[in-house]
């Protein structure tokens, strides 16, 4: 069991793309975890993903992924306003896909925690898991999750909305944010999807976030 579990904590510091945050901002949008483009770039959302939430905040003709531009407040600032009012950061730090590992030459070590970190992925609707190797991989993505949260909230007083972007995010925000304080204090906006795959054009839930993004 230890053994599993200081491999974890190695594949997720060895793999990990930084969230960012920004040290005025009011809004934290939380997502899954990074994938090949993320790798590549070293933020969150780098990719379509990213791209669809520009165009859907500052509308479609802007085409520069939304972690991009976040990451860079100046060097982007003019371009798209109020950048400085959102974070972002992902439940896990390190891919939960072997996908977004095709760049990596994986350890045996690396490739089992990947084999559970897709279960898990794919099974986030259960709290507690047959296979004890998953609860103990879980528990200590929830503990990492929890801690850079926690400490991002209390270093960020300015962050008012925590939104998390898919059921997994919800899910593990869920998890967590009853034994935290600092979570419950503030509002959270529910029931967004993921941007992949076009999804924030096509849910009525997603005028909760417009009307956040009028508030702000």
């Amino acid at each position: 069991m230890s053994n599993l579990l200081e491999i974890t904590e190695q594949y997720l510091e060895e793999y990990k793309v930084e969230d960012v945050i920004n040290p005025s901002s009011k809004v934290l949008f939380i997502l899954e975890s990074p994938h090949t483009q993320e790798m590549k770039y070293g933020y969150p959302v780098a990719g379509s993903s990213g791209v669809e939430m520009t165009k859907f905040i500052y509308g479609k003709e802007y085409k520069d992924p939304f972690g991009k531009i976040v990451s860079q407040v100046d060097k982007y600032n003019d371009k798209y306003n109020d950048l400085q009012e959102f974070s972002i950061l992902n439940v896990t730090s390190a891919p939960m896909q072997a996908g977004g590992l095709k760049a990596y030459n994986l350890s045996d070590s690396d490739e089992r925690v990947v084999n559970i970190l897709e279960k898990l992925r794919t099974n986030y609707k259960s709290k507690l898991h047959k296979n004890k190797d998953w609860n103990r991989v879980k528990s200590i993505l929830l503990d990492n999750f929890k801690k850079r949260l926690t400490i991002t909230l209390n270093n960020e007083a300015s962050i008012e909305y925590l939104v998390p972007c898919g059921k997994f995010a919800s899910t593990y925000l869920n998890l967590i944010k009853e034994v935290e304080d600092i979570i419950k204090e503030k509002e959270i906006i529910s029931d967004i999807p993921h941007p992949s795959f076009n999804q924030w054009s096509h849910y009525d839930s997603m005028d909760k976030l417009r009307a956040l993004l009028r508030r702000i």
